[in-house]
């Protein structure tokens, strides 16, 4: 029996020959593409210069709110293990390198991980180091990844990145909004985010963040912070700023909020308002 295509996964196959040649995007402004390469390496039944195209894609939706520019060069192989990963460099001048373990036309999981580790990139996670924050910094990570294919689940109903895939705007759509019927990323009913915390921020700074639970609880808080950066989308430009504090999170957040732009200042006060923390806005 021949195996029926997901189109919520993946691309269906085309029917004619592909040639390898560079697929020109739909879209995206040239004078907001990051410093992107993606290695010649297998991967599957998908060419390098597409992966190229749909990264640049996924960039462009939060690189396309900051106020600075981002400068930093990546470079996208193919993942040695299971999972996603971006490493630390050996020194500031090298490209940020990001493992991606997606292959083939999975296309909504190349945007899943890319979006996560370019967060990651984003938020100067090498200085971030053995910090017991990290359960919070890849909270935010998982938000940039459901943040940035919600976006582009609407843009591609007009601009997708490659001519006549307008289609998969509800493949996009669709992934993202499973990524938030989680239900083991669910709150127990009638239990506020404030009351949650206090039970297992203990856990949270202690617990490996790749073991699953803790991947749960990180989906758990990206999914109750998105509202939040849906509402105000240049609140991104915060996340380049989260600070170096192994304080718990109420003490944490202050310590952002103070070395955030003035502009960033409200954004960083009702964020922490989720967690029941009260920071005076403006």
């Amino acid at each position: 029996m021949s195996k029926k295509r997901n189109t919520a996964r993946h691309l269906p196959k085309k029917r004619t020959k592909r040639k390898r040649t560079t697929v020109k995007g739909v879209g995206n402004k040239q004078s907001l593409k990051i410093k992107l390469s993606v290695s010649n390496d297998d991967w599957g039944d998908i060419q390098s210069n597409e992966i190229a195209i749909l990264l640049q894609d996924t960039a462009f939706h939060i690189n396309r709110l900051l106020r600075s520019s981002f400068d930093e060069k990546i470079r996208v192989v193919p993942s040695q293990v299971d999972h996603p990963k971006v490493l630390y460099r050996e020194s500031p001048g090298d490209p940020h390198t990001i493992w991606i373990s997606a292959r083939d036309n999975y296309w909504c999981k190349f945007v899943y991980q890319f979006a996560h580790e370019f967060c990651h990139v984003l938020s100067g996670h090498e200085n971030l180091k053995e910090n017991p924050n990290n359960w919070f910094h890849e909270a935010i990570c998982e938000l940039s990844s459901m943040f940035t294919i919600r976006r582009m689940s609407v843009r591609w109903l007009t601009h997708p990145a490659f001519p006549n895939q307008k289609v998969y705007a509800a493949s996009l759509r669709e992934y993202g909004q499973n990524l938030l019927n989680n239900q083991d990323a669910q709150l127990p009913p009638d239990m506020s985010v404030h009351s949650w915390l206090s039970l297992h921020e203990g856990e949270l700074r202690e617990i490996p963040v790749n073991e699953k639970k803790q991947r749960n609880n990180q989906v758990l808080v990206a999914s109750h912070l998105l509202p939040i950066f849906e509402k105000a989308p240049n609140g991104w430009n915060a996340i380049r700023k989260l600070p170096n504090s192994t304080e718990a999170l109420a003490a944490y957040l202050v310590a952002w909020y103070s070395a955030v732009d003035r502009k960033d200042k409200d954004f960083v006060a009702r964020l922490s308002d989720v967690f029941g923390y009260t920071i005076p806005h403006k």
